[in-house]
């Protein structure tokens, strides 16, 4: 497999991560919004300390999907400033010829 497939292979990956974690973000933000109003509603209800367990948890989840996101952000730019520096070092690159003595060194 060649570089360029591989490249073309963690591009993939991240596309997929990314996908999944916006479909978490999606999720945290409905959580949220429906435990927020639950609590809104029960609050004379004694169960309200559970539901406002679950909106702190909610807004704990939405936080961790957003810091996800900026991971991948990151990691998608590292891949790019890979490829780029792969693609401008193409040809100017060549490995060390070895020696005999490097060889026996080894």
């Amino acid at each position: 497999m060649n570089l360029k497939n591989r490249l073309a292979g963690i591009d993939a990956n991240i596309d997929d991560l990314q996908s999944a974690v916006e479909a978490s973000s999606r999720t945290a933000d409905a959580l949220h919004s429906d435990a927020a109003a639950f609590s809104q509603t029960l609050k004379w209800i004694k169960d309200a300390p559970a539901i406002e367990s679950v909106v702190r948890r909610a807004a704990e989840l939405q936080v961790s999907a957003r810091d996800q996101s900026g991971v991948i952000n990151d990691l998608r730019e590292a891949v790019a400033r890979l490829h780029e520096e792969l693609q401008f070092s193409k040809g100017s690159f060549r490995p060390p010829l070895s020696s005999a003595a490097d060889r026996s060194r080894r």
